[in-house]
């Protein structure tokens, strides 16, 4: 393997010490770096209006760079001449010079800005998409800009991608997302699944619940359906099932869930925690007997990998990324119906009664999985 001179990461969100945003994308580069001859430079694309600064995130240097936009994402992109010719000069301005690879993450803005990079010439360039909104077509908060907005990222955004060495997918659910766009030509695809660190998650001896208890780790969006988890529970309560339920997260339904359990008498099953360190989650996996999140809209799902590397069972929901990892014999148990209560309840109590040992697939520990992305992608010419 040729000397890499340097590596730059360009996105827009990676962990801060206050913020685990990204975590999974600094586990990625934390494998990445172990590996010989590979210097990472990583810059973190925000809003001019973000206040953040330069910061290290274990013995990761973060260097902010502020794209000028229109707010609430009204025509990304408009200002690309402006933003073009100032990340150049941050770049020469930060001494990040001399790139071999570049490994840009999500469409909207890193493609943009990766593509604006002069003197890149034999440079290989990597785009990661992680969502199954690919090009970001949900992003526009306003319906009177929606249409036109759509029309402009659906020309301007393929036609960056299509410059890109390679289009890389956390699952192949989310590479297929591609080619509903038909100007979508690809040079080359490869799909990096979001392995897990088995050095962070892994199996130990805790003192269980005496009740079943199910778990779920997830921001409370709508799509990620904590309603219908929380209304599963509630019918097998009502059928006199030992069982209890802890929600960790925060975000827009929260409330509304919370409403549901208080309403419901549901107080003394159903438990809210705030969120955690990311390090205090394999204890929570742990002490769970299972962890359901019947997102409908879901690329991969980090929690199911990492709930997966302590051997604790899932339940995801049928057609998402997760389920390319899962083996026939195990998709009984671990993918029920969208949005359907009477399914999910099904599959819980499959569990409940199964004695199955639900063991990790070492395939897909991260130093695995980064191993052969390294001979695949990098190393490959």
């Amino acid at each position: 393997m040729k000397e890499i001179k340097t590596y730059l990461v360009i996105t827009p969100f990676f962990p801060s010490s206050s913020n685990h945003k990204g975590i999974y994308i600094y586990d990625q580069l934390n494998q990445i770096r172990r590996k010989k001859n590979i210097k990472i430079k990583i810059v973190k694309l925000v809003s001019i209006f973000s206040r953040e600064k330069n910061y290290n995130f274990k013995n990761f240097d973060v260097y902010i760079f502020k794209l000028i936009d229109i707010p609430f994402f009204i025509f990304p992109g408009i200002f690309k001449t402006v933003n073009d010719y100032r990340f150049n000069h941050f770049l020469n301005k930060n001494n990040i010079i001399n790139i071999d690879i570049i490994h840009a993450h999500v469409a909207y803005p890193s493609a943009y800005i990766a593509n604006s990079i002069k003197d890149c010439e034999g440079v290989k360039k990597i785009i990661q998409h992680h969502g199954l909104d690919v090009i970001q077509l949900n992003n526009c908060r306003f319906k009177f800009f929606r249409t036109l907005q759509r029309r402009y990222l659906k020309y301007k955004s393929i036609l960056e991608l299509n410059k890109f060495d390679y289009n890389i997918g956390v699952s192949k659910l989310v590479l297929n997302q591609l080619y509903k766009f038909p100007k979508y030509q690809p040079k080359s695809e490869y799909v990096f699944y979001n392995g897990v660190d088995t050095k962070k998650f892994y199996k130990i001896k805790v003192e269980k619940n005496k009740k079943y208890t199910i778990g779920c780790v997830a921001n409370f969006w709508k799509l990620k359906d904590h309603i219908l988890l929380i209304k599963a529970v509630e019918l097998l309560h009502k059928k006199n099932n030992n069982l209890c339920l802890r929600l960790v997260g925060t975000g827009p339904t929260l409330s509304e869930c919370y409403n549901y359990v208080v309403k419901n008498n549901l107080t003394n099953i159903i438990s809210f925690e705030s969120e955690m360190p990311h390090e205090h989650l394999n204890l929570f996996y742990n002490e769970i007997d299972l962890f359901v999140l019947p997102s409908y809209y879901e690329a991969l799902g980090c929690v199911y990998m990492e709930a997966w590397a302590t051997n604790t069972p899932f339940i995801a929901i049928k057609g998402q990324g997760i389920s390319e990892l899962l083996q026939s014999k195990d998709k009984i148990y671990s993918l029920a119906n969208a949005k359907e209560v009477s399914s999910l309840v099904e599959c819980i109590l499959k569990n409940m009664n199964s004695k199955r040992h639900f063991v990790f697939d070492k395939n897909y520990k991260i130093d695995n999985l980064v191993d052969k992305f390294i001979n695949d992608v990098i190393i490959n010419d």
